[in-house]
Formats: structure tokens, C-alpha cells, sequence
């Protein structure tokens, strides 16, 4: 008969603790014949102490013995925490069903009754090995996935349907300031806001991945002390296993902080680089009425100029001065503060507030640019300082595409299905990417610019942002006729 290979800790170590010498030597003659490791004892209490010895996974124990009977063997076994998933057959010549219930009671697994076949007794062991040896595999396997949660980078927790905690990893309460308050599994999450106001936004993202059955995912900053994370990422993922008694939430929480930094340092330095393309056209836009003003100032300077003629002058001095404000208020606007917002803003004011702001990139005055909006007022949730950023770095592009004459044009559409969608397409009559590089044009500093202007940052911020948005972006090009980028974010329906 084949069995389980043994290690050095024998997965087939079988003890026998039987009184009855004539019985426990056949016992211990047909299990080692038949490949398992088998110990003898004869009496309850050198049994126990065999047991810490010899270390067996299934135990043959007779009832009526002398010192200490089997039942108080089993029950003092089942009180062990370390000796429970031990398997316990008792052998017995008595079949009343009071000494089975009693057996039972005491915590055994199976009986059988004297006298019996070696057939009938190695098919049980059998049978209650192969079941200690998935036990065996189902705790190692619980172990090893318990340990490699338990030293995740992330926190995670899960919540049944009642929004009841089950489960909570150790890293989770090095993320979260709680108060030297351990929370344990059974806590509503109406009773763990009241520790921290974290669990307000994770109640809400339960609910909502209940709702929906789809992965939900927040960026939240904090107001924690120093030494903890000042941005998280919490991500509720729904978990419908077969045969389980309900569904759960599991709810991952990330420390994103020094990624939210390196994405905002990247940000920064492709406005710098946006800022110092604008720089010319804006000089430009700014020398002209500084040219008036100094006309102006030197006709005053000089003597015989009527009445009239001054008033004209000095509303001529006020209107370049009016001029040169509106530049720098529409300049203001692009270059202001990053901070961490997440407000809802005017879609379509914002664009045609970045197209004036592009209007002053003056290196091809031939290039017209059209805003077609198909959808009324329209608007998003989230950073309005960063999709302005978004559409500077694709209408730069666009234009800087072009030579000579040619054409850039924003549409914005709604599309109904599956969920409303703010549809945006940004498309330019300019030379155009080799299809090759299309695959890489979202890669950090890779650029088609070949004056060297490009820091090649541009898009790949681009593509982070709209991912903040939880939106996508596409791109069709073709090498001589021009390049489209489709960008689509989510609308909730009440922004319609």
C-alpha cells in the first residue's frame, strides 16, 4: 500500500496506547508492514508522554485502561492547544452508543470496535491521514498567505455585508494613527469612525463597492502627524468566493505620499518647461503696449501739446497698462500654487481659459485653433490646477506639430453609455507620429522634438493625470496628415 512519503517530521506517525500487549503488538506489527511509523504505550498516562515525545499525527486509543481511562486521555489531549488537529481513533469492545456519544463528547474522530479486520483498521488510518494531511496543507497554506499579508507594505482589511470588521493586518495600524487602540475583528465601522475619521471615507467606499460590485479606489490626504503618511490610497475590492457564507470587501490601504510627491515634482518641472514655451510669445504680447507707454511718455515729455491730445495719450497709456494686467492675470492662472484639490470645476471654461492662455505662444501665428463644444456646460470633480496642466502640455504639442498654417481643434462631446462620459478630442493637421513610436509616446522623458525643447515629460504627465481622473487616453496618428488624442472621464450623473 502506497503512503505519503515521510519527512523529518513523519506525516504517518501512528501511537498506540493499548493495555492489552497481545493487541498492541498486532497493532504495531500491521502498521509497520504496512510503511507507517508506529510507538507503543500501555496505559493513559505514559501515552501522554509518549505524545510529547514521538510527536504522532494519528492516535489508536483503547478506552478502558489502567492509571487513566481514554476518554480522560482525549479530553486532556483537546484541552492542548498544540495537540488539537491531532486525529483520535478510539478502540473499543464496547458498541453502546452512551460510549460513543461520551467518546465523541471527549473530542474523538472515529471508533472502532473490537474485535476488527487490519483491512477495516488500515482503511480508517488511511482515511484520517489523507484528511490530516489536507489539514496539514490548508493551515501551511493559511500560514504562508497570513504571513505574506501580515508583512504587505499595505493595509488591509475586510468587511462583511453588515459593515462588520473580519480581518485587519498589523501594517494597517502603523499606517493610521489610532491612539494605542488596537481595533478587533466585530467592530462596526460606525463604532471605528469614532477611533478615526479615516473610516468615514472607507465606510463610504464599502457601501459603494457594494452597490457596484466593482473595485473603488480613493486618493485621500491626510492630516496626520509627521511621521505618517500625508496621502493614502484606499482601494475596496469585492470578494465573492463559492461557498462562502456572505460577500466581502477587502480594502487595501497604500501609502502613496512620496509617489503623490515625485508626481507633483514631475508636474512642476513640465509647467516650468511649459512656462518658459509660452515665455517669448508673452514678451512679445507684453513689449508691444510697453512700446506705447514709452511713445506716449516721451510726446508728454515734450513741451506745446495741447489739452486734447494729452487726455488722448494718458487713455492710451491706461489702456496698454489694462493690457499688460489681462497678460498677467491670464498668466497667473496656468502658474499658480499646486495644491491637493478635489473640487468640482467648469469643464468648458476651462478650456477656452487655456486656449486664451496658448493664444500667446506666438511662434506661428498661422495656426488656428476652434473649440467645438457639443455638450452645453459640462463639469468634473477633482484638480482643476491639474487638467488645465493636462490640456496645456496636448495643445502645445499640437501647435508645436504644425509648420506653417494649419489647424488645432477641441471638441468635447457626452457619451451616454455604459456611464455618462466627458468625451474629448484633441486634434491637430500637423506632421504627424511614426507609428513605431506610439507605443512609447506616454513613456517619461521620451520626445519626438528634435530642437531639443521637449523634456519628453509632457505626456507622460498627461497620462498620470488622467489616470487621477480615472480616465483614459487613446491616440491615432498618421505620419503627414496629423495626430488625435481621445481623452474620456467619468461624469456622476448628478453633474449632468
Amino acid at each position: 500500500m502506497n503512503k505519503t512519503e515521510s519527512t523529518s517530521e513523519s506525516i504517518n506517525r501512528v501511537l498506540i496506547i493499548e493495555d492489552d500487549p497481545d493487541i498492541s503488538d498486532y497493532l504495531f506489527e500491521t502498521l509497520s508492514l504496512s510503511g507507517y511509523d508506529a510507538c507503543q504505550a500501555y496505559d493513559g498516562i505514559e501515552g501522554l508522554s509518549k505524545i510529547e515525545q514521538f510527536k504522532p499525527n494519528l492516535l489508536l486509543l483503547d478506552i478502558m485502561m489502567p492509571k487513566l481511562n481514554g476518554i480522560e486521555v482525549c479530553r486532556r489531549i483537546r484541552a492542548n492547544s498544540d495537540l488539537r488537529s491531532l486525529r483520535i481513533i478510539f478502540i473499543t469492545a464496547k458498541n453502546s452508543l452512551e460510549e460513543k456519544l461520551e467518546g465523541f463528547e471527549a473530542g474523538a474522530n472515529d471508533f472502532i470496535v473490537k474485535p476488527f479486520s487490519s483491512s477495516e483498521l488500515l482503511a480508517r488510518i488511511e482515511a484520517h491521514l489523507r484528511v490530516d494531511n489536507l489539514t496539514r496543507d490548508l493551515e501551511l497554506s493559511e500560514k504562508r498567505y497570513r504571513q505574506l499579508i501580515e508583512n504587505s507594505p499595505d493595509g488591509f482589511l475586510l468587511f462583511s455585508n453588515q459593515s462588520k470588521l473580519e480581518f485587519v493586518n498589523s501594517r494597517f495600524n502603523t499606517l493610521v494613527p489610532l491612539k494605542n487602540i488596537n481595533i478587533e475583528p466585530g467592530t462596526s465601522i460606525k463604532a471605528l469612525s469614532a477611533i478615526s475619521p479615516l473610516f468615514n471615507e472607507i465606510g463610504r467606499l464599502v457601501s459603494k463597492v457594494y452597490e457596484t460590485r466593482l473595485i473603488v479606489t480613493r486618493t485621500l490626504a491626510t492630516n496626520f502627524p509627521r511621521n505618517y503618511p500625508s496621502v493614502l490610497e484606499i482601494r475596496g475590492i469585492p470578494t465573492e468566493l463559492s461557498g462562502a457564507r456572505m460577500p466581502l470587501v477587502q480594502v487595501m490601504v497604500r501609502d502613496v505620499t512620496e509617489k503623490h510627491n515625485m508626481e507633483k515634482i514631475l508636474a512642476r518641472t513640465e509647467k516650468i518647461n511649459a512656462l518658459g514655451i509660452l515665455t517669448a510669445g508673452i514678451a512679445h504680447e507684453i513689449n508691444n503696449p510697453l512700446t506705447g507707454i514709452s511713445n506716449a511718455i516721451q510726446i508728454l515729455q515734450k513741451s506745446g501739446t495741447d489739452e486734447e491730445k494729452r487726455r488722448e495719450i494718458f487713455d492710451l497709456v491706461l489702456s496698454n497698462i489694462s493690457r499688460i494686467t489681462r497678460i498677467i492675470d491670464d498668466l497667473r492662472v496656468f502658474s499658480r500654487q499646486e495644491r491637493y484639490e478635489g473640487y468640482q470645476f467648469d469643464l468648458v471654461g476651462l478650456i477656452e481659459e487655456t486656449i486664451k492662455i496658448l493664444r500667446y505662444q506666438r511662434e506661428n501665428d498661422k495656426i488656428e485653433v476652434e473649440f467645438i463644444n457639443n455638450t452645453g456646460d459640462c463639469s468634473l470633480s477633482g484638480s482643476k490646477n491639474q487638467f488645465q496642466q493636462l490640456l496645456v502640455n496636448l495643445l502645445l504639442n499640437a501647435s508645436q506639430a504644425i509648420t506653417g498654417a494649419g489647424r488645432v481643434s477641441v471638441e468635447l462631446s457626452i457619451a451616454e453609455q455604459p456611464i455618462p462620459t466627458a468625451v474629448l478630442k484633441i486634434s491637430d493637421t500637423g506632421c504627424g507620429i511614426p507609428e513605431e513610436q506610439l507605443e512609447q509616446i506616454f513613456d517619461p522623458f521620451f520626445t519626438t522634438k528634435r530642437d531639443w525643447r521637449g523634456t519628453g515629460l509632457g505626456l507622460a504627465v498627461t497620462y498620470r493625470i488622467v489616470q487621477l481622473f480615472k480616465g483614459s487616453i487613446s491616440v491615432n496618428s498618421k505620419v503627414g496628415e496629423g495626430t488625435t488624442f481621445k481623452l474620456s472621464f467619468p461624469i456622476d450623473a448628478k453633474e449632468l
